[in-house]
């Protein structure tokens, strides 16, 4: 069983890939995208981390369009794709499952871990202050 942080981890790394994909403008198939990344058939990997990804994708422009106003003199498309991928993947937990133990509070701190992870840069500090500006 994959933990929750695991997925987490997971979740950042497929959006990512996901993002490779439009930036290039190449069609991706997202069972495979997600196999790719976490080395589990999809049809094992937890509901939690479907069901956020599948709205990713169902709603990546609505994503990037709320995100946009919090970037505070950056363009979206101008971000490195990592802190893409961990503002629009804590975006999608937050509004799009659901996970009854969410908050706001627990979800910045997610990105935080997260962003400190991967980014070996301080856009936590970033992260933080956008995800403090959208999620309400």
């Amino acid at each position: 069983m994959i933990s929750r942080n695991k997925s987490h981890e997971y979740g950042v790394q497929s959006v990512y890939a996901m993002l490779v994909f439009i930036k290039e403008d190449i069609a991706f198939d997202l069972p495979a995208v997600v196999s790719g990344v976490t080395g589990t058939e999809y049809s094992e990997l937890p509901v939690f981390l479907k069901e956020t990804l599948i709205n990713i994708v169902k709603n990546y422009s609505e994503i990037v369009t709320n995100l946009t106003p919090y970037l505070r003199d950056w363009k979206f498309e101008r971000l490195n794709l990592v802190t893409q991928a961990i503002l629009i993947y804590s975006y999608a937990v937050y509004f799009y499952t659901e996970d009854k133990g969410k908050s706001k509070a627990v979800i910045i701190n997610v990105a935080i871990k997260l962003s400190k992870l991967f980014n070996p840069t301080e856009d936590y500090k970033f992260i933080n202050a956008v995800l403090d500006g959208v999620l309400i």
